[in-house]
């Protein structure tokens, strides 16, 4: 065997090597999770009268929930409360409002499946939207 194969075999060797360490790494799982949600794009849009319980939806770790009502109807209550259910979790009492309209917004920092209801007799929009959202657009639908 001559001088040169030895060396040639050990280059060949370190690259095989380093080839699979490569191919083991590319090939591992990745923990990193891509947000596929469109920017601008709500979550949850949904206008109504009267109570309502909205579909279950899965929320990334930051998000808001933005609400407005409208009791100026003289048959109404005029009350307006808004509850947020994670799965498997308790309750939580978002907005308790009275009055003949209002509205507001709240930032969450909490992933998971989520079910809102309201309880009314007002006409209402519930928007779930991405983190800093604190209005409804004029063109949120049902």
């Amino acid at each position: 065997m001559s001088p040169i194969q030895p060396k040639r075999l050990a280059l060949l060797a370190t690259l095989a090597a380093g080839s699979l360490a490569l191919t083991a790494c590319g090939s591992s799982p990745s923990t990193t999770t891509v947000s596929t949600h469109p920017a601008g794009v709500p979550y949850l849009s949904r206008t109504g009268t009267g109570n309502a319980t909205l579909p279950q939806i899965a929320l990334p770790s930051t998000w808001t929930l933005v609400w407005r009502f409208n009791c100026t109807s003289p048959a109404t209550r005029r009350s307006f409360l808004l509850t947020s259910t994670p799965s498997g979790g308790s309750t939580t009492q978002v907005t308790n409002q009275t009055g003949l309209e209002g509205g507001g917004y709240r930032p969450f920092h909490t992933s998971g499946n989520f079910t809102f209801a309201v309880t009314t007799t007002c006409s209402w929009q519930v928007l779930v939207g991405t983190a800093g959202t604190q209005t409804i657009p004029t063109t949120a639908a049902g």
